[in-house]
């Protein structure tokens, strides 16, 4: 954005005049200026509203408690499941942060095969993301239920909660690797093109914002503070958590379970109060 002025010239002006006209152009200035600050407040106003509007129906951290993570006993192939929360207990309509990742231990590449995708995972990545798509290529994948539950008696637990809605889109496929391998001491993933994302995972609601009368964006927010109370499809303009089927997390003690495609597991608890 620029600005473009004239230049004019008066023989034979008066002290007066050109005093008067200097003020003048001085006022004038000042009035461009205090235009041009408008605008870009403005836009300051506009692009942090359009930056935002994702997660604008998202609460804010009332944790009860600090973070704490959890971590599996180290594989034979020297890898290890990670899950961290960012509190223990939050109070009713607060949000809690939760993620996980699958660390190497060892000071050198870990490579192996992948078999059929983890029955657990592949059940879940329905609850957990949109289309069922999980973006960690199901190298892990994790499931939210309502109670207290453990390794003993997770059976009894049914189906976890809802985290992405049921929308009425198209699914694209993706294939997942039949093979990977791990940066010495790190979770990311080596490949012959160099190294890629880390195999990590946030555990957070999900929904769909319009951008535009034909386009939406649909994905996680930033944090776990609720779920889908519906089995039925909705449309992308009806899956807002805005939406009269998006449920706050109730009062209550829920068990986040953790797992990867070696076999590992972490259970975890928090309390909403």
């Amino acid at each position: 954005m620029g600005f473009h002025g004239g230049e004019s010239s008066v023989e034979e002006m008066g002290s007066a005049d050109q005093e008067n006209e200097s003020a003048a152009s001085r006022v004038s200035s000042r009035n461009k200026t205090t235009s041009f600050a408008i605008v870009i407040l403005l836009v300051v106003i506009v692009l942090g509203v359009s930056s935002s509007q994702f997660y604008s129906s998202a609460p804010l951290d009332f944790s009860g408690s600090g973070p704490v993570s959890f971590s599996s006993p180290v594989s034979p192939l020297g890898l290890r499941l990670i899950l961290t929360l960012s509190a223990t207990s939050i109070r009713q309509y607060g949000a809690i942060r939760a993620w996980m990742e699958v660390d190497n231990t060892l000071d050198q590449n870990v490579s192996t095969a992948l078999g059929q995708i983890d029955a657990n995972i592949s059940a879940w990545n329905r609850y957990d993301f949109f289309c069922g798509i999980n973006i960690a290529e199901s190298l892990a994948g994790f499931a939210l239920f309502e109670g207290d539950y453990s390794s003993t008696n997770i059976s009894r637990a049914g189906s976890p909660l809802q985290l992405a809605p049921l929308v009425s889109t198209t699914c694209p496929t993706f294939p997942y690797p039949d093979r990977v391998v791990f940066k010495p001491m790190s979770s990311v993933l080596a490949t012959p093109n160099g190294p890629r994302a880390a195999v990590l995972l946030n555990v957070t609601s999900e929904q769909c914002v319009s951008l535009s009368p034909t386009l939406h964006q649909c994905g996680p927010s930033t944090r776990l503070f609720g779920y889908w109370n519906t089995q039925s499809f909705l449309s992308l303009d009806g899956a807002t958590f805005r939406s009269p089927y998006f449920q706050y997390l109730v009062p209550g003690v829920y068990t986040l379970v953790a797992v990867d495609a070696w076999g590992q597991a972490i259970y975890a608890h928090f309390d909403v109060l």
